[in-house]
């Protein structure tokens, strides 16, 4: 697009805010995207149906991206790893780092608004919908890899998923229990090791040691995953290293 067409474009400042991303050929599906049911709740004229085909075009880009990087990674593995990057927590941050609620169109108070924590994740996929009903699949991957899959976001992505003690914490908030890391070391000054506990609601679960307490933190929380998911029946999730 040249700088004439640019002056176009209502929302040149959103494009502009997404990595220079505009429009291959009409700005109407990505003003569709930032409409909230409340501006307009005609099926079509909001973003819920676009919301609807980005999620299944960004399940298909992050799949077919685990499945070149990870050639030899088992499919449950990959399913695992996919859901996790295409999660409404991921997709939130993504929405913030953008500040894409200020972009939104809507009829509701900033405290609505603040209330709908996932808004901003389902207008991201709502989003990638645009662009792949815009300019094909490649157009959407453009945005993706560049807001999802760039290589420092997966970096991080990959180290917390890998984090049994990010793990652990997002299996007791899902069910609203209290955790705590407990350090038992007598000599605080200089141990040669940490021992740390993992008590859930009170309850004493796994018991870590290392040479650092965040090794000893991330050894018990891998511990009492084992043993939770032990306990219900489903094996062990995280394998000794």
């Amino acid at each position: 697009m040249t700088s004439d067409e640019n002056d176009n474009w209502e929302l040149k400042d959103f494009f502009r805010q997404i990595g220079n991303l505009y429009p291959r050929h009409s700005e109407h599906l990505f003003k569709v995207a930032l409409t909230h049911t409340s501006a307009n709740s005609k099926p079509g004229e909001n973003f819920e149906q676009l919301e609807f085909l980005g999620d299944a075009v960004l399940s298909l880009i992050v799949a077919e991206y685990l499945f070149k990087k990870y050639p030899k990674k088992k499919e449950g593995d990959l399913t695992k790893l996919r859901s996790y990057i295409v999660s409404r927590r991921q997709l939130n941050e993504v929405a913030e780092n953008l500040q894409l609620r200020n972009y939104i169109i809507h009829q509701i108070d900033e405290n609505q608004l603040s209330l709908s924590k996932d808004l901003s994740g389902n207008v991201i996929e709502a989003l990638i919908g645009a662009f792949y009903l815009d300019g094909g699949l490649k157009h959407a991957e453009s945005f993706v890899s560049l807001h999802i899959l760039n290589e420092t976001r997966v970096e991080n992505l990959l180290e917390n998923y890998e984090n049994p003690k990010s793990k652990l914490f997002e299996w007791v908030q899902k069910r609203k229990k209290n955790i705590e890391f407990r350090s038992v070391n007598a000599n605080i000054q200089s141990p040669k090791e940490f021992e740390v506990h993992v008590f859930i609601d009170g309850k004493k679960y796994g018991i870590g040691k290392g040479k650092t307490i965040k090794q000893a933190e991330r050894v018990a929380a891998k511990n009492t995953l084992n043993i939770i998911l032990t306990h219900a029946g489903q094996g062990h999730l995280i394998k000794n290293h």
